[in-house]
């Protein structure tokens, strides 16, 4: 089970972590070195090299400390502590700015401490040590940071949850009222601005869980019920005109007419649906179309409640000839969109920076998104292709990952807040990973990068950060040609302490936000374009040096 953040609460003395699924784990007694797996007691700090592995910072009467998602990486913490900002000091030396006497601690007695329980020379450097004697050294810091005090206080807590993300299909849908009632107790909240209410914890006695809404007029409903389980829930619940639908139960009022619309001209269901922002489907059933791939010029059509219609264009004389629509609709998606969509809104993000660096060079864009969602790293020594993906999703108020900020694999990791598509539309995020070219074994690095188009040969065109190369810089905002069948790059990097490894990048799949899945299923194909073209006019990209399969970042 991966945790995702972590806090910690003086009073009780408990550390909380919430998982990918919502699960709260509690850490309650012991030390806060235990508590926080974190066997240095490492402080917080934006310039600490172990800043990007934390996922909380817990507030003590000593003040405050990192917070670890478990043991392993809090060691590693530790580890990368002393061979990164220690690495210059003499062991004899660490205490005097480790465990300073202004902190109210005893540095000789320290530097005794750790010199007597590891074995190691009071005059050997960091640097120097050997992964053996480097180990001694950090268990005695273990021991003397206190993570062995107080095991008959320690406990540690399992709370299953919960978690609702209430959405229109298209974006999530905040300030929703809705009232919660957890066996015999209610409570009213409101979605958050990612559509999500507060977890809802498994605590023992806690049995049914049900969660009202109103509708326009009202009245209230039941719109999802469940029993407090043994295991975490996800669910996300779609609403559309007062319907809400989960996975796991439905509550539905009859479709109604509002208006009719009289079929044109070269107009498909397809067509139609997207103009009044629904779907293929909803207009099938409320018309009894059973082939949605047939409609007739001067059928009406009733359009759903609520729903304006769509714009009439001046057209030539009429036939009464059955007209196929496109491939796109066929496959019924079966979701209704909202009456509001927006075609990917975050795309509005991602060109509004690509204008606004105009394919400036990393090392002179001003705009550090690693620091821009709280990461640690530079744009000139930090791939940052996923923490640009992750910022323009903040921006546009989708749900991001916070666990996986600057990994170009955070869509395939983050199965709470992204889902698979097979077919690409505009806006959906393009993964692709790097493989060792002699065994083709996945790196674990990759690229990410935003749909825009399709090329007249079929290839994506995406826009992202990171991209480009040397010509621009070593990596920019731009738009690049990527392949779905062949190798976008080859180049060699350092693999498992291995340097100068040759390795290919490659797609991998497509993904888009969770809430944003329905629309994706019913949105319209690729518009084709040229990537010189999106660089020059709607980037506005003095300098077009694209090339076919550019690569991208790690």
């Amino acid at each position: 089970m991966k945790y995702i953040s972590a806090t910690h609460d003086m009073s009780s003395l408990t550390a909380e972590y919430i998982a990918e699924d919502g699960t709260r784990y509690l850490r309650s007694g012991g030390t806060l070195s235990w508590r926080f797996f974190n066997p240095g007691n490492i402080r917080p700090s934006k310039t600490s090299p172990c800043d990007p592995l934390k996922i909380g910072v817990g507030k003590t009467k000593n003040g405050r400390f990192m917070i670890f998602p478990d043991y392993q990486t809090g060691w590693n913490a530790l580890k990368i502590l002393l061979v990164v900002t220690y690495k210059d000091f003499t062991v004899g030396q660490i205490a005097a700015v480790y465990s300073p006497e202004s902190d109210g601690n005893d540095p000789e007695r320290y530097t005794r401490f750790i010199i007597n329980k590891s074995g190691v020379g009071a005059d050997e450097y960091i640097k120097d040590l050997d992964d053996s004697s480097l180990e001694k050294l950090m268990e005695a810091i273990k021991q003397i940071e206190g993570y062995y005090h107080k095991k008959e206080t320690r406990k540690e807590t399992l709370v299953p949850a919960t978690t609702i993300t209430i959405t229109d299909g298209h974006k999530p849908l905040a300030d929703e009222k809705v009232k919660v009632v957890i066996d015999q107790c209610t409570y009213e909240w409101k979605t958050n601005r990612y559509g999500q209410i507060p977890a809802i914890a498994h605590i023992p006695g806690r049995k049914q869980i049900n969660l009202i809404a109103a509708d326009p007029w009202g009245k209230e409903s039941v719109i999802y019920t469940a029993i407090a389980g043994t295991e975490s829930k996800n669910i996300l619940l779609l609403k559309q005109f007062q319907t809400y639908t989960a996975k796991t139960g439905t509550h539905k009022e009859g479709e109604k007419a509002a208006a009719f619309y009289t079929v044109k001209k070269g107009d498909t269901l397809g067509k139609i649906a997207r103009a009044i922002k629904t779907t293929v489907k909803r207009l099938a059933d409320l018309n009894g179309i059973e082939n949605a791939n047939r409609i007739t010029v001067g059928q009406k059509l009733k359009i759903p409640d609520g729903i304006s219609k769509p714009l009439v264009k001046p057209s030539g004389a009429e036939s009464t000839q059955p007209v196929e629509t496109g491939s796109s609709d066929k496959g019924y998606p079966q979701a209704n969109i909202g009456n509001s969509a927006e075609q990917a809104p975050w795309m509005k993000i991602v060109i509004r920076e690509g204008k606004q660096w105009h394919g400036t060079g990393e090392k002179e864009i001003a705009d550090n998104y690693h620091a821009l969602l709280n990461q640690a790293g530079t744009l000139a020594n930090t791939a940052w292709c996923a923490s640009f993906a992750n910022y323009c999703l903040k921006e546009s108020g989708y749900p991001y990952s916070k666990k996986y900020t600057r990994a170009s694999q955070f869509p395939a990791y983050d199965t709470v807040n992204f889902v698979e598509i097979k077919r690409p539309v505009y806006g959906a995020l393009m993964v692709f990973r790097t493989y060792v070219t002699s065994n083709n074994k996945f790196t674990g690095n990759g690229h990410v990068t935003f749909v825009y188009g399709i090329s007249s040969s079929g290839d994506i065109i995406g826009i992202g950060g990171n991209q480009g190369g040397t010509a621009f810089g070593g990596g920019t905002i731009k738009a690049s040609q990527y392949s779905t069948t062949s190798p976008v790059a080859r180049f060699k990097m350092t693999v498992n302490k291995v340097k100068g490894v040759a390795v290919y990048q490659k797609f991998y799949k497509f993904y888009v936000p969770a809430t944003y899945k329905d629309y994706a299923d019913s949105d319209e194909d690729l518009i084709t374009v040229e990537v010189d073209k999106v660089n020059k006019e709607v980037l506005e990209i003095g300098k077009v040096s694209t090339q076919k399969d550019e690569g991208g970042g790690l």
